[in-house]
């Protein structure tokens, strides 16, 4: 797939049509700062659609392993990435708002698909993502203990000099 993917997007979804690629994560540029490392890709698949009122609409699900990092260890965190979305298009500086759970997002006779795949990504993620608890490797890297451990290491150490 190209590093691009640009739709018309009204006309996309007032044909129903389908689109599904993949991205390499390498290739998510505002996702970086989350991530531990940027190996493997994420899948998406993108219909378009009218939702009950007949307004055009985007469904899009996404699919991935993301590897982010741990806020309690700093380590690498496995994290399955399922989203689930549909997006209404509006139109251009229009100020529609509703009482809806349908996110919207902009018409575009050029949508970057990319970008909102991005976007979708970034809004999906944990504000502070950590293993499970008890799971992390936190203080045992430089003591061979836990942190409680290398506190008694330190209280030890005092006792001798004095």
């Amino acid at each position: 797939m190209p590093a691009q993917t640009v739709i018309d997007s009204l006309e996309f979804a007032r044909t129903g049509q389908f689109l599904s690629g993949s991205l390499p994560i390498r290739g998510l540029a505002r996702l970086k700062d989350s991530l531990h490392d940027e190996l493997g890709e994420v899948r998406f698949e993108v219909r378009g659609g009218q939702d009950a009122r007949g307004r055009p609409i985007l469904a899009l699900e996404i699919r991935g392993m993301l590897h982010l990092q741990c806020q309690r260890c700093l380590g690498l965190l496995e994290y399955p990435l399922r989203v689930s979305n549909t997006l209404r298009l509006m139109g251009h500086g229009a100020a529609e708002l509703e009482e809806e759970e349908a996110e919207t997002v902009e018409a575009s006779s050029e949508l970057d698909i990319g970008g909102v795949v991005e976007d979708e990504i970034i809004l999906g993620l944990p504000y502070s993502p950590r293993h499970e608890e008890g799971s992390c490797r936190q203080a045992e890297g430089a003591t061979g203990g836990t942190a409680t451990g290398a506190f008694e290491k330190l209280a030890a150490l005092k006792r001798q000099s004095h």
